[in-house]
């Protein structure tokens, strides 16, 4: 299945929650702050004064990283594409075997907190910058899986696309429709679906 990078937000709240107001926040920390307010939030709650609310930190210290909020949203978006989607992929890659590239796929997607991806698509209904990032990044986790299933295969590139898509609409819905599910329990479901799609290969 897709592709994404499990979002370790408990570290960064566990950090947040021991850090003392002398030590630095760094970029990555204020990132990975703006990540969580999305998921458990809104996009409402991405302002500088909560920000630095959450993390008991002056402006100051939000400013010696960002020029402004609006600097802030565009990498945040950058952020979470090149941890959720670009590591993933490099990551994915390094395996030799075509067959573990797929399953460490499915198990990532599985372990992936869910509540950012919703956020962030939720956003992108009303924000056109947020729409585009959420555009591209699906564009670029399907043609992968796209090149995925070729490799198994499918020698056919408008049917490999058209079988990514189903795979990459059924991580999608998973997400909304089970928001709580056990990462098992969507990874055998993701399994299932690769099943289908390389059955569907075989009769080619």
């Amino acid at each position: 299945m897709d592709v994404f990078y499990p979002h370790h937000f408990a570290c960064s709240t566990g950090l947040i929650l021991i850090m003392t107001i002398s030590e630095r926040l760094t970029r990555k920390n204020w990132l990975e702050i703006g990540l969580h307010l999305l998921a458990t939030e809104g996009e409402s709650a991405l302002t500088i004064e909560r920000l630095c609310q959450i993390t008991n930190r002056t402006k100051g210290s939000f400013y010696h990283h960002f020029k402004n909020r609006d600097e802030f949203t565009t990498v945040l978006l950058e952020y979470w594409q090149s941890e959720h989607t670009d590591l993933i992929i490099s990551t994915v890659e390094q395996i030799d075997n075509r067959k573990e590239r797929r399953q460490q796929l499915d198990r990532l997607a599985a372990s992936l907190d869910s509540q950012v991806e919703r956020a962030i698509r939720n956003w992108s209904g009303s924000d056109l910058r947020v729409q585009q990032a959420m555009k591209s990044v699906d564009q670029k986790r399907i043609e992968y899986l796209a090149k995925l299933i070729d490799e198994f295969g499918q020698s056919d590139p408008e049917i490999a696309l058209e079988l990514a898509i189903i795979e990459y609409s059924t991580f999608v819905g998973l997400q909304h429709l089970f928001p709580d599910a056990d990462a098992t329990w969507i990874e055998r479901i993701f399994h299932r679906v690769t099943q289908i799609t390389d059955s569907f290969n075989s009769q080619e």
